[in-house]
């Protein structure tokens, strides 16, 4: 087995309306030195661990050894080595990955920032406006229903908590043109609730929720042993930062600006 490398490049072939042709400004932008800590961070390009052409591990490069795994092969999402912006990404249709403690990362556990960029092709079937009943990129819990990352309809991604019930955040409607068009999207809470936003704008806020004791282990792909196929992700991923807190505004635009450029599409 091999870790994929490869050297960022300053020019990317376009993709569709959503190009941005000039080379990218945030070359030397690296989420390790933001005020918010740094819990997990996985990019395609420089942390995918090949079994033949499919991925047996996901390297965390934020340094605090996060990565996700998965040992049966099967169950082991496609490496493709040109996708969003002409870079590698990882492909999910019915696989999943696991990885570390996301309650136990979290020094407070109301406040936390999950950021997922998705790029061209995901797909919003079976989705729902409750994350329990969506496709999800990312979860945090053995079983079903603490928390969850992904596509809940045409508009794209957003998620939620359950603790003493379920408290969803939806994307804004027309933040993309279709569904599977490329997003970075972002789940997020703090004391004012359970946040997502979608291409830089805003998504609904739900009920604050405090993650619970048992929202443990991080699934990449699925929404956790409920045997229910039609609720994997299906989809590319290009990277996945989690933080020890929420984002300040300012670095929430750093990182769209960051995805904008690195990936070659507009964020708003």
């Amino acid at each position: 087995m091999s870790a994929t490398r490869s050297n960022p490049r300053k020019l990317s072939p376009s993709r569709n309306n959503h190009v941005l042709r000039d080379s990218p400004k945030t070359a030397d932008f690296d989420p390790r030195n933001m005020q918010t800590p740094l819990k997990v961070w996985c990019r395609s390009d420089l942390g995918a661990v090949l079994n033949g052409s499919d991925v047996s591990k996901w390297l965390d490069m934020s340094g605090n050894g996060s990565d996700f795994a998965q040992t049966t092969a099967a169950d082991q999402p496609a490496f493709q080595q040109s996708g969003q912006g002409g870079r590698p990404e990882i492909s999910w249709d019915d696989h999943r990955m696991v990885g570390g403690d996301f309650y136990a990362m979290m020094t407070d556990k109301g406040e936390w920032t999950i950021v997922g960029v998705f790029g061209q092709g995901w797909s919003a079937d079976h989705s729902s406006t409750a994350f329990q009943n969506s496709p999800n990129a990312l979860t945090a819990n053995p079983s079903v229903g603490q928390m969850g990352f992904g596509p809940m309809n045409s508009d794209g991604f957003a998620g939620g908590v359950y603790n003493a019930g379920y408290s969803d955040s939806v994307a804004a409607a027309g933040t993309i043109g279709a569904e599977g068009d490329p997003v970075v999207a972002m789940l997020f809470s703090d004391s004012g609730g359970i946040k997502s936003r979608q291409n830089g704008v805003a998504g609904s806020t739900a009920a604050a929720r405090d993650l619970t004791s048992i929202a443990t282990t991080l699934r990449l792909g699925d929404i956790a042993d409920n045997g229910r196929a039609d609720e994997f992700y299906d989809g590319p991923m290009s990277e996945l930062m989690i933080f020890d807190g929420t984002l300040q505004s300012y670095e929430m635009t750093q990182i769209e600006q960051y995805v904008s450029d690195r990936y070659n599409f507009r964020t708003q």
